[in-house]
């Protein structure tokens, strides 16, 4: 059985750093996408990848689709930020409101709706997952996308592919 690949395409930091050039993001879209299993960018790498920004919770669900798209098989947008940060300034509404405080993620797999054995999936190609916990500020957050994404590889490696 090949390997299962989390790729986490690390092109800008937390703090909105820009790490790769343009053209080495394209040969990452062009010859990686295809041979990863799961793509987990946060949300300036995603907005970077989809060339918009991430605004609002139907703009990461619809971004997810899109990386899909890419030739993807699943993504994970990290949102360690609130969806209310973003480059420009960006009118506060409820649904962002909401998001102010805490941590959330989006999960949305291409699978099919159903596994192997009939049994249905908690999300499939048009149904996503949020993971939402509490925000804890801290300076020392340097790496926790890194350690999420080694975490799944980590966890793949154990058997854990459901």
């Amino acid at each position: 059985e090949p390997p299962f690949v989390v790729l986490d395409p690390v092109m800008i930091t937390t703090s909105g750093h820009k790490l790769i050039d343009d053209e080495a993001k394209a040969a990452m879209i062009e010859h990686v996408f295809s041979q990863a299993d799961v793509l987990t960018p946060n949300k300036f790498e995603a907005e970077a990848l989809l060339g918009r920004e991430l605004n609002s919770p139907e703009d990461v669900e619809a971004g997810a689709k899109e990386l899909l798209e890419m030739g993807l098989k699943a993504v994970l947008i990290k949102g360690g930020h609130s969806l209310a940060e973003s480059k420009s300034a960006t009118p506060l509404r409820p649904d962002l409101n909401a998001t102010v405080g805490y941590a959330q993620d989006y999960f949305l797999s291409s699978e099919p709706p159903l596994d192997k054995d009939g049994e249905e999936r908690l999300c499939d190609g048009w149904r996503g997952v949020w993971l939402r916990t509490d925000r804890f500020d801290s300076d020392n957050t340097h790496g926790t996308g890194c350690t999420l994404s080694s975490a799944i590889a980590s966890a793949l490696a154990m058997g854990h592919q459901q």
